[in-house]
């Protein structure tokens, strides 16, 4: 059996992240400073054997404690999915057009985990720029044909879904896939409360994406899934479909240890660590089975 643990780099990680959202929603540095202090003890008391997400996770759920707002990052998840509405409409044509259209909107799906599409006053013929650069790169690893091979005889697709304004990307991929199996059904789960940019229910239903798919609520409150903290009916989706496909490097670090046929990741490695486990340098690309890890 496969194990990922989180090791020194992720403890570290976890302290940037928990520094950028207490300077987001704590003003007084003094108070920034107290929470830090209490921060240091509660992973002080983390044992050895957890997921990288599960650390971040618990900061996380720690820090919110002390925040007044449920969804700190609901004004950037909303300029991300606008952002990034814009874009797949400058991508339509090009990947329809497209030797491979399903490759290509796999493609575009993962890059736009790399552009952070919520920055106030960027201009969208600039991040179409910058997007466009990340979307010619090939894949650093892939296991395509495999994935077109299970695409063709599904029935049904769970689409394990990552952040918002990509979820966009995604439901593009997702359209492009039923058009090449129209009788395949799709569900989508994305997180059962805000956490950081994560993709919820209400910024799903902001780019209707109940449009091209069933929307699932995981009940998971870390960046990405655990199946023993997911609901029955996402662990019933998980095991009962024919084909899954994880997205980001939360649900990766979350599904790695899963086994099952037709489950692939599709995700940018955007640590080290995991850049390493996948054997891809830091930036890579990657849509690849679960059987080939």
């Amino acid at each position: 059996m496969r194990y990922l643990r989180a090791d020194e780099r992720c403890l570290i990680c976890s302290l940037r992240q928990a520094e950028n959202l207490l300077k987001k929603t704590i003003n007084s540095p003094e108070k920034r400073w107290v929470i830090f202090r209490e921060i240091f003890r509660v992973m002080s008391e983390m044992k050895w054997g957890m997921k990288p997400l599960e650390v971040n996770g618990k900061v996380h759920r720690f820090i919110m404690e002390y925040v007044k707002e449920e969804d700190p990052f609901k004004e950037e998840k909303e300029r991300s999915n606008e952002m990034a509405m814009k874009l797949v409409e400058m991508f339509r044509t090009e990947i329809l057009n497209s030797p491979d259209p399903v490759y290509s909107a796999a493609k575009l799906a993962v890059s736009g985990n790399l552009i952070d599409l919520g920055i106030p006053g960027w201009k969208t013929e600039d991040v179409f720029e910058k997007l466009h650069e990340a979307y010619e790169r090939p894949f650093d690893r892939e296991d395509f044909e495999e994935f077109r091979n299970a695409l063709e005889s599904a029935s049904t697709l769970f689409y394990i879904a990552d952040n918002a304004g990509e979820i966009v990307f995604d439901k593009f991929f997702i359209e492009i896939m039923k058009m090449q199996n129209p009788s395949l059904e799709v569900m989508v789960a994305v997180r059962g409360k805000p956490i950081i940019n994560d993709v919820t229910v209400d910024d799903a239903k902001q780019i209707r994406l109940e449009e091209v798919a069933t929307l699932i609520d995981s009940g998971v409150e870390e960046p990405g899934v655990v199946l023993d903290k997911a609901t029955p009916e996402f662990r019933r989706m998980f095991f009962e479909t024919d084909l899954v496909v994880s997205k980001g490097q939360g649900n990766f670090e979350g599904l790695y240890e899963e086994e099952r046929e037709n489950l692939f990741f599709l995700l940018t490695a955007k640590c080290d660590f995991v850049a390493e486990v996948l054997k891809v340098p830091v930036g890579g690309k990657v849509f690849i089975s679960s059987s080939s890890l």
